[in-house]
């Protein structure tokens, strides 16, 4: 097929004079754009959500959790050192921690203030020269002090940033925790274990409910307080490569014969809600462009109906079916295409610069709010918090931008306003070349 199909849908779609488009590939253009760009937009921040989330939880908890469960609750385990040994053994090279563990409910009591937290305690190694544990690589970050590496040996833990703002701790202060002694679930008639322990530092790891209820402490001043000798509630299992979960979750139920639950087993509601969320905002986000994509058929047609003249002529000098249908679907491809095309580059921008955008748009809004309360209406002025922290637990607003997502909303974008453009195309492609120019007189 020739280049000239071409060149006529462009100078279709050319506007009058010196305008780039024409006023109806102006509006399909746009259409697309603003679609494309919210999706993008969109989809940045709802990947960056889930990715933050999915980060803390991921770091914090374990991979793979063994437990041994009967019909009251956890069990001790005591052999679990020889299990762990033959994990390692079994599984190596696809491990990157096998470690005893201790999670359980808890009380915290800080002078007169009370708060239910849950307990967790792992294997911490010691360092060789000074009194001191190691805090694993694994372990999310320390706020205070910053960049902590170790704490010292005996009583005592480490707290969540938000626990420590809730009960007023500072680094250095005691707290006094109350656990069920002897046992992992507390039951009737059994006497209470309470310890004074000091704060070490505080941890954040993205995650409200971990910064905000879990106290961390090494296993062996765990198994003292509950007095258990060397026993231990959970086996826990970190793997390298989460995508082997599953794989080595059956390893492992060869090995172990009581319960095996992955990570995502544990969280599988939290997971699925925001699976759910961001699927019900890309599909509200999407019904934008398939709006744009209904303005490209209408578009279209009415390309078709002013240049019918045109095509009884074309189709009079010898040009096919063929490549009268191409004209009107190139039309509407280069009008998705541009529109996607630009729409994704903006929407990348926005995304990158979201943050600055917002806060700049925010004392706008503080601005005009404040002149109109103070001046006009002599009420009580309130901030404007576009995305107030308090409420959205992050430090910045998380953005990711993920490169396959992008490519599959541009193709689709384009592939549809190709295919939008397809029934005009037909419809110009059998009209009647004398019947046309007769009707055009």
């Amino acid at each position: 097929m020739s280049l000239l199909p071409v060149f006529i849908a462009w100078r279709y779609l050319r506007g009058k004079g010196s305008t780039i488009l024409s006023l109806n590939a102006r509006l399909s253009f746009t259409g697309i754009f603003v679609g494309t760009s919210l999706l993008v937009v969109v989809l940045s921040i709802f990947n960056g959500f889930q990715v933050q989330l999915k980060n803390s939880i991921f770091r914090f908890d374990p991979h793979i959790t063994l437990t041994q469960e009967t019909t009251s609750g956890p069990e001790k385990i005591f052999s679990w050192r020889e299990y762990k040994a033959k994990i390692e053994t079994r599984l190596e090279p696809k491990l990157l921690l096998v470690e005893g563990a201790i999670s359980s409910p808890a009380i915290v009591r800080r002078k007169n203030l009370l708060e239910h937290v849950y307990l967790r305690a792992v294997e911490l190694q010691r360092d060789p020269v000074r009194n001191q544990y190691l805090l694993p690589a694994y372990f999310p970050k320390i706020e205070e002090p910053a960049n902590l590496k170790t704490f010292p040996r005996g009583s005592y833990c480490l707290v969540g940033r938000e626990m420590a703002w809730q009960l007023g701790l500072y680094v250095g202060d005691e707290i006094e925790v109350i656990v069920p002694r002897g046992e992992f679930a507390a039951r009737v008639g059994l006497r209470p274990s309470l310890k004074s322990y000091r704060i070490a530092g505080f941890f954040k790891t993205g995650h409200y409910q971990y910064d905000s209820r879990v106290v961390v402490m090494a296993l062996e001043e765990a198994q003292k307080l509950f007095a258990i000798g060397d026993s231990v509630q959970q086996i826990f299992i970190r793997l390298k490569d989460l995508n082997e979960l599953r794989q080595v979750k059956g390893e492992v139920m060869k090995i172990w014969p009581f319960s095996v639950r992955t990570l995502e087993e544990e969280q599988r509601n939290f997971f699925h809600a925001l699976q759910l969320e961001k699927t019900i905002m890309t599909v509200i986000v999407f019904l934008f462009v398939i709006a744009a994509i209904v303005g490209i058929v209408v578009a279209t047609y009415n390309l078709v109906h002013s240049h019918r003249r045109d095509i009884g002529i074309l189709k009079a000098i010898g040009m096919s079916n063929l490549s009268i249908m191409a004209i009107f679907v190139l039309s509407g491809f280069t009008m998705g295409y541009l529109g996607t095309l630009l729409g994704i580059m903006t929407g990348i921008f926005l995304s990158v610069h979201l943050e600055s955008i917002l806060g700049v748009v925010e004392k706008a809004l503080n601005f005009l709010a404040r002149l109109y309360t103070e001046k006009i209406s002599g009420g009580i002025y309130f901030p404007i918090n576009l995305i107030p922290r308090d409420v959205y637990y992050f430090d910045s607003l998380p953005i990711h931008i993920d490169p396959g997502v992008l490519h599959q909303v541009g193709s689709l974008a384009i592939v549809l306003s190709a295919l939008a453009a397809l029934l005009p195309a037909i419809v110009a492609s059998r009209l009647e070349p004398v019947k046309i120019i007769r009707s055009t007189e």
